[in-house]
């Protein structure tokens, strides 16, 4: 096992066993979708369940009257808008509202994919750690989206246009595309799409601008980059904010918690344990050390078995465990760095115990593993 100060996103990787042994793979892509098919005259909404309560997500002032130029657009929504770091990849999320003591952003499922946990950077270089609370079946384009949540406020909301778009309407994408975060592009609204929920524009998108807000003129999210042509240039797709406000419907009412979660929610179905526990860990050449812990079984995306280590002290590392002896270990640190190592395992009758390719050692109580 590896244990620096790591930590790993619960439902971050698929698992692939092939001929020549183990291939882990990171499932969040986090990245626009350039190969992603021509949305269809008739595209499915968001397959969400609807909330007993609909949440006043957004602030109810409009948006700013006249037509702002790009530098007071991007100056006004910065603070709006945030990088989304899986592990795997880059994507973007903006603030739809803060209430209940949280903060909830809006990004595409595609971008958190199957990852329970996904870290947030802001434009004044602050994070944070980011709960996925719900997501769409990413099965068409109206559906690729995903809600995240952060205690605290955080940023700024940014309000939601509640009039369609129109071609030839000026629009500005914020996000990070190709890893240069807080970017801003330029162009207009080329056509409607799918009963006017798909907007088509020419503004500049790329792998990393998924997830980020595309604003009007007015400073007023008109839609959120999902995808573009690849082998293209100016072909570029972005869901409508009248999709987008259906999709907030996942927000819990004001005064209640938050306990929204979409059809493929985050944790797996099985959960070994919800209390916390006390394992042993010993670095290499180092003392045995105990350390608070909580160990959960989720489900992998291709249908293996993964096991996440929650340390009392912000780390995270998450377990794959092979019928051979060995063990796939990811581990990720306070600053969302992650490593991946491949060591052994032995049971006992008491838990097991987990070797790191360096010599370091874990043992974790009460857990009977299951193989791959």
């Amino acid at each position: 096992m590896m244990h620096s100060n790591s930590r790993i996103s619960r439902s971050a990787w698929g698992l692939k066993l092939g001929a020549a042994g183990l291939a882990l793979t990171l499932s969040g892509c986090g990245l626009v979708r350039a190969t992603a098919e021509a949305p269809s005259a008739r595209v499915a909404a968001a397959t969400l369940p609807a909330p007993a309560a609909r949440a006043e997500a957004i602030e109810p002032s409009s948006c700013a009257a006249g037509r702002q130029s790009a530098e007071e657009v991007f100056r006004s929504a910065r603070d709006g808008v945030a990088v989304v770091s899986t592990g795997s990849g880059l994507g973007s999320a903006f603030v739809v509202a803060q209430q209940n003591g949280m903060t909830y952003l809006a990004t595409n499922a595609h971008v958190v994919d199957g990852s329970e946990v996904v870290r947030l950077k802001w434009v004044d270089g602050s994070s944070d750690r980011a709960r996925v609370v719900a997501r769409g079946s990413g099965e068409a384009p109206t559906s690729d989206l995903a809600l995240l949540a952060v205690e605290g406020q955080r940023g700024k909301v940014l309000r939601m246009r509640d009039q369609s778009s129109a071609v030839g309407q000026e629009v500005f994408v914020i996000g990070a595309p190709k890893g240069l975060e807080f970017s801003l592009s330029r162009g207009v609204v080329s056509s409607l799409r799918g009963n006017d929920q798909i907007l088509q524009i020419d503004a500049a998108v790329n792998p990393g601008n998924s997830g980020g807000p595309v604003l009007d003129a007015g400073n007023c999210v008109a839609g959120i980059a999902t995808f573009k042509f690849g082998d293209s240039e100016g072909l570029n797709f972005a869901v409508s904010s009248q999709v987008v406000r259906e999709f907030l419907a996942q927000l819990p009412a004001k005064g209640q918690s938050e306990t929204a979660r979409g059809p493929e929610t985050a944790r797996g179905p099985e959960t070994d344990s919800d209390d916390d526990t006390v394992c042993l860990f010993r670095a290499a050449g180092g003392e045995e050390e105990q350390i608070p812990c909580r160990i959960n079984r989720v489900s992998g995306r291709n249908g293996g078995t993964l096991y996440d280590l929650a340390w009392a002290d912000g780390s995270r590392n998450a377990y794959a465990f092979f019928r051979d002896g060995r063990v796939a270990i990811r581990a990720e640190d306070e600053g969302g760095r992650a490593r991946n190592d491949e060591g052994t395992f032995r049971r006992f009758e008491g838990g097991v115990a987990v070797r790191s390719s360096g010599d370091s050692l874990a043992f974790i109580p009460g857990l009977d593993p299951v193989l791959n």
